[in-house]
């Protein structure tokens, strides 16, 4: 319970209604557990998942 809730997690947003939570759960667990509704986040495209799953 000791991350940094300033930092951003990280999503990929695709053609499905729903995003993918690449990097972030341990900050997204302490949030639901203190009740936050929002977190910082970077949102990649699938075209930009797709260059950082390549390296």
């Amino acid at each position: 319970m000791q991350t940094d809730l300033d930092r951003p997690v990280i999503m990929q947003f695709d053609s499905s209604p729903a995003l993918l939570l690449i990097d972030g759960v341990h900050r997204m667990y302490r949030a639901m557990s203190e009740g936050l509704a929002t977190l910082p986040a970077y949102i990649l495209t699938a075209a930009e998942t797709a260059k950082v799953r390549d390296r």
